[in-house]
């Protein structure tokens, strides 16, 4: 039994020892395998997920061969409630070092009653895992290992499951219409959190969207075709899509930065949850936004002379990039007036994918201290959740100026090695910004610099390329300073919100369509990390092209699995 910790929902663990001996009893026996798997048709009956599992564990058990031991342990709720997220086992016990297996046995908004000590004493086992929330297989196989590894276990559980995981109220059904062009890779992960969370989803596309036809219908409830061109008339073509919707609109949402706009407009008309617009609009434009962070930084328009402009207000060198624009294109480093000037005019006269005609261009001084990501979770200006990742430095960051797309993302570590002094510091700053911006719900992804840190990015002894403390010679004196390159109004990347759910145990994706629709209880409840922290260190390596065409390598992550077996299972 592991103790209910006081803020949470909290658990009772029942442990179940499997000890399988093939040897004969009484003399000869009929030759038969093991049991079949899933013995129980449950009828799409959720009860009888535990009693699948447990005939599960026992097929494996059998099906080993020779003497086998094996130990399960089965979670109940110690009060009756409604469950927050279906799938919030798997998602907390991810990597679990004890842990072989992980099966939730409940559906999202699922009622779940307890059982009293008196029941727990007097009821069969059958009974008993009846009312389990899941159940875990543990990895050692031995028996003398089993039972040290299940009073471990309970202790790990209370660090990842310490967490309101259940709510005492009913959870009301949900609808969330998000505007989506984006592939299936990009996407699928949030339909998947969704479903766990019992929200269905209406997608807003274009004809032709991967999500239209037949055959991933069971991912959405509706698919209503618009065009998604990024114009003025955006919010109007959301409504005019909405208005053939069938059923109840609860929230909003889109997952592309320059789309937070125009979809905040559309639910402004419509009455549903949304960001304040004109922070949103500062969100627009990175020449605001330094503006808001007190930054130095420099506005250039088409057809001005920037060397005019800046009139050696700012020191080289410097950064140039779009005051709109996405994936760092465009942005460069800049170490005299000749080349801000190519720089500048590159950016007004190219054709960028994420970038569009640019009227103004930046021009910022550079910061050589390291770059971090932080990504903020507000809610009615409260921040629920904040971490802070490394982001390794850059071709730009090794002088390297011949290159316009030198700021490239190269690798991403979360945790930040940065002493916690200095993310605290900076987070501080950066929240500060963003509350000076008006900006009050929502998930906001903020680019950095330090300036003034105590760290630097070098090779030590060991020749891993990391961030090192500096020589006391070389250290600052002043405090460190956030010096803010950008603020995203958006969900981080892909790999960035797998790395924080398995190392964080947190949910970007169920975060975003809760704060969509307005469920506060459940975006505070599951925006609570792991209570010991981190799990783990995670990174994140960018393997990026420096030219457009055709791969003619092969499969290259084929070739890392057959030349590093050890690394397949990450």
């Amino acid at each position: 039994t592991a103790e209910p910790p006081a803020s949470g929902s909290g658990f009772v663990s029942v442990n179940v020892l499997l000890d399988w001996d093939p040897s004969p009893v009484g003399g000869p026996q009929p030759a038969h395998g093991p049991p079949a798997r899933g013995v129980i048709d449950d009828g799409g009956d959720p009860t009888f997920a535990s009693y699948n599992f447990l005939a599960d564990c026992c097929s494996m058990v059998a099906a080993g061969g020779g003497y086998q031991h094996r130990a399960l342990k089965f979670l109940l709720p110690v009060r009756d409630g409604y469950v927050n997220k279906g799938d919030f086992l798997e998602q907390r016990l991810v990597d679990g070092p004890r842990v072989d297996q992980v099966k939730s046995f409940c559906q999202p908004r699922q009622y779940l009653r307890c059982l009293n000590t008196e029941q727990m004493e007097w009821s069969g086992l059958a009974q008993i895992i009846s009312h389990a929330a899941g159940g875990i297989l543990l990895r050692d196989r031995s028996l003398a290992r089993s039972i040290p590894a299940l009073v471990d276990l309970d202790s790990e559980l209370v660090d990842k499951i310490s967490y309101p995981w259940m709510s005492e109220r009913p959870i009301a059904k949900a609808t969330v219409a998000s505007v989506d062009i984006r592939e299936r890779m990009a996407t699928e992960p949030m339909l998947h959190a969704a479903r766990s969370l019992g929200i269905e989803v209406v997608i807003l596309g274009e004809p032709g969207h991967w999500l239209e036809g037949p055959s991933y219908a069971h991912l959405r409830s509706q698919f209503l075709q618009m065009d998604t061109k990024a114009d003025e008339e955006m919010p109007s073509s959301i409504i005019l899509a909405l208005s053939k919707c069938h059923g109840r609109i609860d929230g909003l949402t889109s997952k592309m930065d320059w789309m937070t706009y125009p979809v905040s407009m559309a639910a402004a008309v419509l009455g549903l949850p949304r960001e304040n617009l004109q922070a949103l609009d500062v969100c627009r434009d990175k020449y605001k936004q330094r503006m808001a962070s007190g930054d130095a930084a420099v506005q250039v328009h088409k057809g001005e002379d920037p060397r005019v402009v800046l009139d050696g207000s700012l020191e080289f060198p410097l950064v140039v990039k779009p005051s709109l624009g996405a994936n760092s294109e465009g942005v460069s480093k800049v170490f005299d007036q000749d080349e801000l000037a190519m720089a500048v005019d590159r950016v007004f006269q190219s054709d960028y994918e994420h970038v569009p005609k640019s009227r103004a261009v930046n021009v910022e001084e550079y910061c050589a201290g390291p770059e971090i990501d932080v990504n903020f979770v507000l809610m009615d200006g409260e921040v629920l959740f904040v971490e802070t990742a490394d982001d390794f430095p850059k071709a730009a960051d090794n002088d390297e100026g011949s290159n316009p797309t030198v700021f490239k993302e190269s690798a991403m570590v979360y945790p930040s090695g940065l002493p916690p002094g200095e993310i605290e510091a900076v987070q501080s700053s950066l929240r500060q910004t963003l509350h000076r911006i008006g900006l009050r719900n929502g998930i906001y992804h903020v680019e950095a610099r330090v300036e003034n840190s105590t760290m630097e990015y070098r090779r030590n002894l060991d020749g891993c390329f990391d961030l090192e403390s500096k020589a006391d010679t070389d250290r600052p004196t002043a405090e460190p300073k956030a010096v803010l390159i950008e603020i995203n109004p958006r969900l981080p990347g892909s790999m960035v919100k797998a790395a924080v759910l398995r190392t964080y145990g947190v949910d970007y994706d169920a975060l975003s369509l809760l704060l969509a629709i307005g469920d506060k209880e459940r975006a505070v409840a599951l925006s609570q990390p792991f209570r010991a922290g981190p799990q783990y260190w995670s990174s994140a390596l960018f393997i990026s092209t420096d030219r457009g065409g055709k791969l003619v390598s092969g499969d290259m992550v084929q070739e890392l699995r057959q030349r590093r077996p050890d690394l397949a299972s990450h």
